[in-house]
C-alpha cells in the first residue's frame, strides 16, 4: 500500500539528494540541520547563480574567440581581465574587443521554458533587446561603434532544446531584424552587418 503524499518528505528528499549528489558526495539529512533563516541565506546566495552561468559561458566564449582570432589569443589576458573586472550589473556588452578587429558579444544562459523547444516571452524580449543593442549600440558604451564590429549573441547550449528555441525565435523576428541574425557556421565569412548566434557548451 502506497504512503500518502507528504510535502515535507518530498522537499527534504529532493534537497538532501541534490546536496549529496552535487556537493558533498555523502548521504545525510542536511535539510533537518537548517533553519528557515539558513534557507533564506541559501536563497539569497543562489540569486548569483545566473551571474555564475554568464561568467563561465563568457570565459568559454573568450576561449572560442581566441581559437579563431589570433589578435584575441595574443591579448587573451587583457580580455580575461576585462571580464573579471566587470560587475554583473554593468549595462555594457559582456565582452568587447577593440583593436584591428572589433568584436562585441552578449552572453545569454536562457534555458527554454519547461524544458521545451521555445523561449518564454520574457526570455524572447531579453534576447531581442540584446540583438538590437548589438546592432545599434548601447548608450553606456562610447568607446566602440557597433557598425564596425563583428557581433555575437552567445547562447549557452542546453542541447536540442536550445537550437530549436533559437530557430523558432529567428523565424519569428520582425522583418527588420530577421535578415540581420543568423546561427554561426564554422568557417563562414563574417560581416559586420549581422549578429551571429554562437552556442557554447
Amino acid at each position: 500500500m502506497s504512503q500518502p503524499y507528504n510535502r515535507e518528505t518530498e522537499l527534504k528528499e529532493r534537497f538532501n539528494r541534490f546536496i549529496a549528489d552535487k556537493i558533498t558526495g555523502s548521504n545525510d539529512d542536511y535539510y533537518s540541520r537548517l533553519s528557515v533563516e539558513d534557507f533564506e541565506d541559501i536563497k539569497t546566495t543562489l540569486k548569483d547563480i545566473h551571474n555564475i552561468l554568464t561568467y563561465k559561458t563568457t570565459i568559454r566564449f573568450l576561449d572560442w574567440l581566441s581559437d579563431r582570432f589570433p589578435s584575441v589569443k595574443e591579448k587573451y589576458q587583457v580580455y580575461l581581465d576585462q571580464v573579471l573586472n566587470t560587475k554583473p550589473s554593468n549595462n555594457g556588452y559582456d565582452l568587447m574587443v577593440i583593436g584591428d578587429i572589433k568584436i562585441v558579444a552578449e552572453i545569454k544562459c536562457n534555458k527554454p521554458i519547461n524544458n521545451g523547444y521555445v523561449f518564454g516571452s520574457k526570455q524572447k524580449t531579453g534576447i531581442i533587446d540584446d540583438i538590437k543593442g548589438l546592432l545599434t549600440g548601447k548608450t553606456k558604451v562610447k568607446s566602440l561603434d557597433p557598425t564596425e564590429a563583428y557581433k555575437f549573441l552567445v547562447i549557452y547550449d542546453f542541447g536540442d532544446h536550445t537550437l530549436s528555441a533559437t530557430q523558432h525565435l529567428i523565424k519569428n523576428l520582425s522583418a527588420d531584424l530577421m535578415d540581420k541574425v543568423t546561427i554561426y557556421e564554422e568557417d563562414q565569412p563574417l560581416t559586420v552587418n549581422k549578429v551571429y548566434i554562437v552556442f557554447i557548451k
